[in-house]
């Protein structure tokens, strides 16, 4: 939703600008990719896998490091309403003890509360960012448990592209602890978020598979895709005035994370942390 854009993008143009320009577009733009239609394979059929991270790693390590990008600091909000003020907001960290393979075949991100005078100090979490980046023709997946469902948590898995002029984002799920805004998928034509589409749509604690398939005439999005199953929210490219995903060389890069306070999380007083989100994999195709 526009709200949250305006508080997370901030961050994400930094964690950006600080990786090697090599690095952050090391693998080849699929823009001209041939569209593979709004019902692509499952990953279980074995797709030619463009990009993917099972998590496999040793219990307490980090994510791996030529695939993720740790954002070590939560972004700055110009012109912040109370809530988006830095105190109001929990603290991106980078520490195995935020962001870690379970050894199990997972990852997870951690928040958690400990000692001081305000949310900023209090709270503590983490924030990964892709290095690999896709195009048009592709479609993304990642099997997700959100058990971070708690007052004041703020978890999501989405798609940026950061260009100042037509940078856009993809939530593909975003689940706010203010209790206010309703979970669901949003897709902005527009990095300053006044211009975008939203579907509401229920998010709970079980393991689900969260997809969007991106086509030059849309995005079409599913939880727990199974063949002839229709999408919960379609975006079709002729529904905002403007839109850049079919740019040439248009690309994305993947974000999880879970931010605590601001005006998505508001206040985390009455949650239950440690809160985790935990990521079995996720795939591009």
């Amino acid at each position: 939703m526009d709200r949250r854009h305006a508080l997370m993008m901030l961050g994400l143009g930094a964690a950006a600008a600080a990786l090697p320009m090599s690095t952050a577009h090391a693998q080849p733009v699929i823009g001209d990719a041939p569209p593979t239609g709004p019902d692509a394979p499952s990953s279980t059929t074995g797709p030619n896998l463009l990009f993917a991270d099972e998590f496999d790693g040793p219990a307490g390590s980090p994510p791996d490091p030529s695939k993720w990008f740790i954002v070590p600091a939560r972004e700055t909000i110009r012109n912040p309403v109370e809530w988006d003020k830095p105190y109001n907001m929990g603290r991106y960290v980078t520490d195995q003890e935020h962001v870690f393979h379970d050894g199990n075949g997972n990852l997870v991100i951690r928040a958690t509360r400990g000692p001081g005078n305000n949310i900023q100090e209090k709270y503590a979490s983490a924030k990964i960012v892709g290095l690999w980046r896709g195009g048009v023709g592709t479609t993304w997946e990642a099997r997700v448990k959100l058990n971070c469902l708690t007052d004041g948590a703020w978890p999501a898995f989405w798609l940026v592209n950061e260009d100042p002029v037509r940078g856009g984002e993809v939530d593909i799920f975003e689940w706010y602890g203010n209790r206010d805004w309703p979970s669901g998928a949003t897709v902005h034509a527009k990095l300053d978020g006044t211009m975008f589409k939203t579907q509401p749509y229920p998010i709970d604690s079980a393991w689900h598979t969260w997809r969007m398939t991106w086509q030059p005439d849309g995005m079409y999005f599913w939880q727990d895709w199974q063949p002839g199953k229709e999408p919960f929210f379609t975006v079709r490219a002729t529904d905002l005035p403007e839109w850049p995903f079919n740019d040439p060389g248009y690309t994305m890069a993947p974000v999880f994370n879970i931010a605590i306070g601001g005006s998505g999380g508001r206040e985390p007083a009455g949650g239950t942390y440690p809160a985790d989100m935990i990521i079995d994999w996720i795939r591009v195709f």
